[in-house]
């Protein structure tokens, strides 16, 4: 057994046959405990017999998929999302081969995790990547027939929630909210960009002439550009007059971002703090979505400022618009139609019986 990266690999030679397979993990116990069992398999003779999917093992799928897939097909940060919720799915499921995990599996997976409290939109994106990583496996990779998500339903929890702020939260935040934390939150409020990448935000993205935060890749693989208020204009000019490093949002002079998780727990502290409740930080880009709306920009435009990929991501705001909906219903009164002609007709013939 050796490292490969920060992944351990196993090679077994037995009569004349060679094994050489990533065990799909960097937990040296787990890894042990995956080539133990191959090893037996070789000896017992079961191993070079099984079919296809009865070869590989959980672990070493995710494995491929974080470096064939992930990471040449997807943003740094989204990347690095990936290799976060796949350590739950490698530690549930990576000594199990391919053929091996069905529906009753990931049932119990959902249960253990709600038991331990992790929110069913978490548990939606550690799901989501493994039956990526299996679907992967049958279209491209062809190392399975089947997956276990073909008959299976995903929870969605509340991933097309749409929380703001009211008035009197949005004073209240404010007020409550540390200095080093203050131009983070209003960053992500008037421009909807995503914690990762306001904390990853480098200053070769910024362009004060112009007034444009450009970033090369988003969440959805895409770059993207949004516009600078007034406010968000003077933050970056004060900011990078004490600038150390290439971060907007680092510390020390070799240049290190803020941790994400770290300024997440901030943003909780700081909102129980204010009482303000059932309120994430990712929130933020919601706020910054609902406001324009209610404010009267239309729908493709909100979509562009946000970088939603597909307009009906942006078309949950849509209710919050009320007045623009009355104001264009009320185009079907404008003009002549069946109500208006026959009311002038009626007008007409008062106007005769009067004469």
């Amino acid at each position: 057994m050796y490292l490969r990266g920060q992944i351990w690999w196993t090679k077994i030679s037995h009569n004349g046959k060679k094994v050489e397979s990533s065990l799909g993990t960097s937990n040296k116990k787990l890894a042990q405990a995956i080539e133990a069992k191959i090893r037996t398999e070789i000896i017992e003779g079961t191993y070079f017999k099984k079919p296809k999917g009865n070869k590989i093992m959980v672990a070493s799928l995710i494995s491929k998929y974080l470096d064939e897939h992930s990471k040449p097909n997807k943003g740094e940060i989204t990347y690095r999302n990936d290799k976060y919720f796949s350590k739950r799915i490698v530690q549930q499921f990576g000594n199990q081969y391919l053929n091996d995990v069905k529906p009753l599996h990931i049932s119990k997976f959902i249960t253990e995790r709600r038991n331990d409290g992790v929110g069913d939109v978490t548990i939606n994106h550690e799901l989501r990547l493994l039956r990526h990583a299996y679907n992967l496996a049958i279209h491209e990779w062809e190392l399975v027939d089947e997956t276990p998500f073909a008959k299976f339903k995903i929870p969605s929890g509340d991933v097309k929630r749409v929380r703001y702020l009211s008035q009197d939260e949005e004073g209240r935040l404010i007020g409550a909210l540390p200095e080093w934390l203050k131009p983070i939150v209003t960053i992500a409020r008037e421009t909807g960009l995503r914690l990762s990448n306001i904390i990853n935000l480098e200053w070769n993205q910024i362009n004060i002439f112009s007034r444009m935060i450009n970033l090369e890749r988003t969440k959805n693989g895409e770059p993207h550009s949004v516009p600078m208020t007034d406010n968000v204009l003077n933050i970056l000019k004060t900011l990078h007059m004490d600038k150390e490093n290439e971060y907007v949002f680092g510390y020390g002079k070799g240049g290190k971002p803020f941790n994400r998780n770290w300024v997440g727990k901030s943003f909780r502290n700081t909102c129980k703090k204010a009482g303000i409740e059932n309120f994430r930080f990712h929130d933020l880009r919601h706020d910054f979505c609902s406001k324009l709306v209610q404010k009267g920009a239309d729908l493709y435009s909100v979509a562009g400022l946000a970088g939603h990929k597909d307009i009906k991501t942006t078309q949950r705001y849509a209710h919050l618009s009320p007045e623009k909906l009355r104001s264009t219903i009320q185009k079907l009164n404008s003009g002549d139609n069946l109500a208006t002609i026959d009311e002038k007709e009626n007008h007409q013939e008062c106007r005769k019986l009067l004469v």
